[in-house]
């Protein structure tokens, strides 16, 4: 082989180790990024998870608070009944 011949292969020789490198450097970067992507939706999936929890609380909670408030409100309609039928006018004073 030439001189000539030789050079240039070595020259393709060290462009393709190059190109190999480089390959090798972005496939790492992808791994690691698939990596942390898992990480942080498997954390974001957590995170979801405790939130429909708290959720699913809260929606127990305003319903016992609906209901409550619905016992008040149907004991101070009774009670404003009560006092309408009970009251007495004597002397123009309410007794």
């Amino acid at each position: 082989m030439s001189d000539e011949l030789t050079i240039v292969l070595e020259d393709v020789q060290e462009k393709f180790d190059t190109v190999i490198e480089s390959f090798n450097m972005v496939r790492e970067n992808l791994d690691q990024f698939r990596d942390e992507n898992k990480q942080e939706h498997a954390e974001l999936r957590r995170d979801i998870q405790g939130l429909q929890a708290d959720m699913g609380v809260v929606k127990k909670d305003l319903g016992d608070l609906k209901s409550e408030t619905t016992s008040i409100r149907q004991d101070l309609n009774d009670h404003r009944t009560n006092t309408e039928f009970h009251t007495v006018k004597s002397k123009g004073h309410v007794v």
